[in-house]
């Protein structure tokens, strides 16, 4: 009102970011999480007003202690899953332990025996922020028939 503008807020719910394609609103408040369908619409973030996180919490007097351990670690191996890939390769004998050294895994590779003596199969966890420089390293080490398979879930 001091600048001589009406204002209106309205509640809406599901995808509104439509609003502003379809000339109902100049701007809306949305929580997003990844903003995909967000920039799909067009619009851009002008101003973030809040970060949030999920948080899980228990009561230390429950009596489903095991519930919450067992949710707890299904929680975890899903954001192991959403924040790694598995990478699988073979290698020669020669070059395994070169190649073991980029990809050490979260606790090791898993290596595998092939039916050629002088080859090796190597499948590690690696995080997705690296994974392309990772397929790169071994590449250039000699690395065959690399893979990268994503990750619908993991229990560690």
């Amino acid at each position: 009102e001091e600048a001589g503008v009406t204002t209106s807020v309205k509640f809406v719910s599901g995808s509104v970011e439509a609003a502003c394609g379809l000339g109902l609103a100049d701007a809306v408040v949305d929580l997003v999480e990844t903003g995909t369908t967000m920039r799909a619409a067009g619009l851009e973030v002008v101003h973030e007003i809040l970060t949030t996180q999920a948080v899980l919490i228990a009561n230390p007097h429950s009596e489903h202690k095991d519930i919450v351990t067992m949710l707890e670690r299904r929680v975890k191996g899903y954001i192991t899953a959403t924040k790694h890939v598995m990478i699988m390769y073979n290698v020669s004998t020669e070059l395994l332990e070169q190649a073991c050294k980029i990809t050490p895994g979260k606790r090791s590779p898993t290596v595998t025996a092939l039916d050629d003596e002088g080859y090796k199969a190597v499948s590690s966890l690696v995080s997705k922020k690296e994974v392309s420089e990772k397929m790169d390293a071994l590449h250039e080490l000699g690395a065959t028939d690399i893979l990268v398979l994503e990750l619908v879930n993991s229990l560690m």
